[in-house]
Order: structure tokens, then sequence, then C-alpha cells
């Protein structure tokens, strides 16, 4: 399939939220890749029309754009630094007072700069344009990655609460339903390629013109379904690494509660030895008190 604008366009129009959504189009700008001139001057024209709360959204496209295509080139890293600086400059004056999307900003220009994807200069300039009076992006930013952990820690040490048992079963039974590797109609979608797809060297030997371009439109489908399928299994492996974590936290307080059931069990057995041992006594002291009464009680009689 080839570039076309209008379409291009549409699919930023369709950009949503959703890391799937920006993945999707990541793909499909950097499989044109060729176009990369053409793409970043209309990811910029349209960024500058976009409503203030969508500019956020052709950010992150930008950043997964660049970050991804890096190893089959630098097209999208030479031309994205071409309009960078007034891209950065007018997002972040539409964003003068949203805070929350000025730090989402700062943290994708901290990625850039701790990845060297530029050079400190130029990331230097693209923190130049931001709003007065605010503290150092790059200062912002590194706060909140080294809070973050410890947050985590004192929440989860001191609230002492594990996941619910049945928010744990849910997550399991929904995470095996819908798995990839059980979809069915992803693996008759696979079997649909065509095997000349994987045989690059046999493709260069056809010479016919329409199997050729038949050809090419079953790589294009094939590349937007791959991507797909890439982009499910990214999302799938996310949520294994949230159960487990999940599962892991629960196992963890199941031992403490363990290990509190065993301390409370000893600490109720000693109490219970100790009852007997007194039990034991009265008892013995009772007889002792009763048998000295009869003896007193002869000696009277007598």
């Amino acid at each position: 399939m080839s570039f076309n604008t209008g379409s291009f366009v549409g699919k930023l129009i369709e950009l949503n939220n959703s890391q799937q959504s920006i993945q999707t189009l990541s793909g499909w700008a950097i499989h044109h890749r060729r176009n990369a001139q053409q793409i970043v001057d209309i990811w910029f024209q349209q960024l500058t029309k976009s409503p203030k709360e969508r500019k956020l959204l052709f950010m992150y496209l930008c950043n997964d754009i660049i970050q991804n295509s890096k190893r089959k080139g630098n097209e999208f890293t030479q031309e994205f630094s071409r309009v960078l600086p007034d891209a950065l400059s007018h997002t972040y004056r539409s964003a003068v007072e949203d805070l929350k999307t000025i730090k989402q900003i700062d943290r994708i220009l901290h990625i850039w700069k701790e990845r060297e994807i530029f050079g400190k200069d130029f990331i230097d300039k693209l923190y130049s344009f931001r709003p007065k009076g605010l503290q150092s992006g790059s200062e912002n930013t590194q706060e909140a990655q080294e809070a973050a952990p410890n947050k985590k820690r004192r929440s989860t040490s001191e609230s002492g609460a594990a996941p619910d048992a049945d928010k744990v079963i849910r997550s399991l039974i929904n995470l095996e339903r819908g798995s990839v590797l059980q979809d069915s109609r992803i693996k008759e979608q696979f079997s649909s390629i065509p095997n000349e797809i994987w045989n690059v060297q046999g493709v260069e030997k056809i010479t016919d013109r329409k199997r050729l371009e038949t050809l090419l439109k079953s790589v294009d489908s094939s590349y937007d379904m791959l991507s797909q399928h890439r982009i499910r299994l990214q999302n799938e492996m996310q949520e294994r690494n949230k159960v487990a974590a999940m599962l892991k936290e629960f196992v963890l307080h199941q031992k403490e509660q363990l290990r509190s059931v065993e301390s409370r069990l000893t600490e109720y057995q000693g109490k219970l030895q100790k009852s007997s041992g007194s039990q034991i006594a009265t008892s013995g002291s009772s007889r002792k008190s009763a048998r000295s009464e009869q003896r007193a009680n002869s000696r009277t009689s007598s």
C-alpha cells in the first residue's frame, strides 16, 4: 500500500490515547519511512491545528516513531529535529496552565536525553520553551522517578492489604480467556499468508508484474496484521506482569498471615500450659485443704 496524505491525516484525526492506537499508527508511519519528510510535515501541521487537549497525543506518537524507527534508520530522527523546536514551543505555550501535560512533555524530553536520542544542546533548547517560573523539567522528572519507588514501597508496607482473592482469580481467568496464544483466528490469519512472503530470494526471482503487485498487497496486509499481533502480545505481556506482581503480593501476604497465626498459636499454647499448671496446682491445694479439715474434724469429735 503506497503512502497517501489523506489517509495519514484521517489516521491522525482518529488517533486516541490508547497504547494500541499510538503503536499501530507509529508502525504504519515507520513502514512508510521513505516518506518521512511528508509524514513529519503533516504531523506538525495537524499538531498546530488540533485542540490543546489532543496535542500531547501527537507528542506521544512522535516519541514512539522516533524510538522504534532508530534501528531501521535515522530518517525520522532527522526530520523531527527539523520541526521539534517549533512544535515544543507551540505545545508548551498551549499547555501553559496545564501542569500535568507539561510534566508529560518533560518526561518525553528526559527519555530522549537519557537515551541520547538527541544531543544535550538540542534537548536544552527544547527545554527552553517551557513556561517560565516552573521547576526544571529534567529535575522534576528525575525527582518523580526517584520518589515513585519509595512511594510504592511505603503504600505496600503501610497498608498491609493483600490483593482481593476474587480479584486475583478474575484477573487470571480474563488473562487466559483473552490470551493471544489461544486465539484461533490469529492462527487462521497466519496460515493465510502466502509462503512466498517469507522467501526473499524467491520474491526477487518473480518477473510477472501482476504477481508482484498481488504479492505487495499481501505484504502490506501481513505487515499490518503482524504489527497488531505484536501490540497485542506486548499488552498481554504487561498484563501478565501485573498479574504476576499481584500473585507475588498475595503469596507474601499469606506467608505473613501464616507467621502471624503460628505466633498466635505458640502464644496460646503457652497460656494453655500455664493455665493447666495453675489448674493442677489449685486442684492439689483444694484436696490438701479438704484432708486438713477432715483431720481437724476427727480430732474435734474424739
